[in-house]
């Protein structure tokens, strides 16, 4: 049962925000121009982060609340 697939957006309530290795090329080309990006490396964000394809919201806790 993996958790990560199961949390809904804070924003839009879409089911499942995605991790880095979720997202699909061109979602990631997105990901990289997102606000946060000028306050996260990219690694971090790889490793912490969480996205919503919807509406391209971004968690900043996605590894804690994914573990």
């Amino acid at each position: 049962f993996n958790m990560r697939s199961r949390e809904s957006c804070p924003r839009c309530e879409k089911p499942g925000l995605k991790s880095w290795s979720g997202l699909t090329d061109e979602e990631r080309e997105v990901v990289k121009r997102l606000p946060l990006s000028k306050d996260y490396s990219l690694e971090e964000r790889q490793a912490a982060h969480g996205w919503c394809t919807r509406c391209w919201y971004e968690s900043t806790d996605y590894a804690e609340k994914s573990v």
